[in-house]
């Protein structure tokens, strides 16, 4: 997790160096110990931040290691706004080369603090600073929170996976703060999409139809679940969509809220989904819950491989 004691330590470490290769770095360990040793030791550190930080300075070969064992995979939770900010501005900065790392971002819970998040001016470059970003991963988040220049900043990095968990899409306004803004901006590098338990008034399901052309790209979904693609049906529904361009790798089956209207209307839709992607489907899974006053009842699940 990227923390206040990593995001301390990056303001103590990183920052602009005299020298051209950005860090005053000693080649003396290269020349002394075999590179796959180093390799090893610096893997042996891969939980221990505070070594992995000090042991980046060293020399060269364990900086490109250790670099990617703090930053391949970084994680903003709850209470993280304001580390999360410090992380785009040093994005934004013109000497800053540690991002190359960064491999997967994680934001969860996020957005829900006072804290005013600083514009960034220079979006180009921060998303140049991240070459080797591929996935970002938004859980339990409500989209219309989330500042406009970070909704900017998701949809234009050249990511090849998206991971959508519990997203909040609670009102629909026509072209902004929705689900029709985020897929509008989807990459054409992007392979792969997770959509899973995303959230929306119970009342009011928007019709997206108006908007079809934008949901009827090629579209690989790695975790579909009944509840999301309630979301998008009438885009996706085979009845309608006779070019749907859908695989499905795993789709989840859940009980649909009954406080949704028409529920049984919506039965003859996942039917036709289902046939459509068919084919490309290697997992089902299947989770029946229900709760009855108050006192859950046991939860069967099924796991059916094609």
């Amino acid at each position: 997790m990227f923390n206040l004691s990593l995001s301390r330590s990056f303001s103590g470490w990183i920052r602009p160096s005299r020298t051209p290769n950005g860090l005053s770095i000693d080649d003396t360990a290269t020349g002394v110990f075999a590179a796959e040793l180093l390799d090893r030791i610096t893997d042996h550190l891969h939980d221990d931040r505070p070594t992995l930080l000090r042991l980046g300075i060293t020399c060269r070969q364990t900086l490109i290691r250790s670099r990617l064992l703090l930053f391949a995979k970084l994680e903003f939770t709850k209470g993280d706004e304001k580390q999360f900010d410090m992380f785009l501005a040093l994005l934004e900065a013109p000497w800053t080369s540690f991002t190359n790392a960064v491999e997967s971002l994680h934001l969860q819970e996020m957005f829900y603090t006072s804290h005013i998040f600083l514009p960034k001016k220079n979006l180009p470059r921060i998303l140049a600073h991240l070459p080797n970003l591929q996935t970002i991963r938004l859980s339990r988040i409500i989209w219309a929170r989330i500042p406009s220049h970070i909704r900017d900043f998701t949809s234009q990095i050249n990511i090849t996976d998206l991971v959508l968990e519990s997203v909040a899409f609670p009102t629909y306004q026509t072209g902004k703060n929705n689900i029709v803004e985020l897929f509008s901006g989807l990459q054409p590098s992007l392979k792969s999409i997770t959509l899973y338990n995303l959230q929306f008034d119970d009342n009011f399901i928007p019709d997206l139809s108006q908007h079809s052309s934008i949901f009827r790209r090629r579209i690989h979904l790695k975790l579909l679940d009944t509840t999301s693609l309630l979301l998008l049906k009438d885009v996706w529904d085979p009845l309608r969509a006779k070019d749907l361009d859908i695989t499905v790798d795993s789709f989840h089956v859940r009980l649909v809220h009954m406080t949704r209207s028409n529920v049984e209307a919506y039965t003859a839709f996942f039917s036709r989904f289902l046939r459509q992607v068919g084919p490309s489907l290697h997992h089902v899974f299947i989770k029946l819950t229900e709760q009855y006053l108050g006192i859950r009842k046991p939860t069967f699940q099924i796991l059916i491989y094609h």
